[in-house]
């Protein structure tokens, strides 16, 4: 049986900073959890896939976008 990748969440804050919320086993639970998150306020959250160095977007898995970017 093959283990879960870990993905990061993170909060986007003003100034292009991120803060990391928590580390999540496997992208179904990763996205499903941004989009509680998401839906909670008005804050934004991204996934982060370490082990691919990219932002996995909720509905394109393999697009990738810069966190960073305004």
């Amino acid at each position: 049986m093959e283990a879960e990748n870990s993905y990061q969440i993170f909060r986007k804050v003003g100034d292009n900073t991120t803060v990391l919320i928590e580390a999540v086993k496997g992208i179904e639970e990763a996205q499903k959890r941004v989009e509680e998150l998401n839906s909670a306020g008005p804050d934004q959250y991204f996934v982060f896939d370490s082990a691919a160095a990219k932002v996995i977007e909720p509905s394109e898995p393999s697009v990738t976008k810069d966190p960073f970017a305004p």
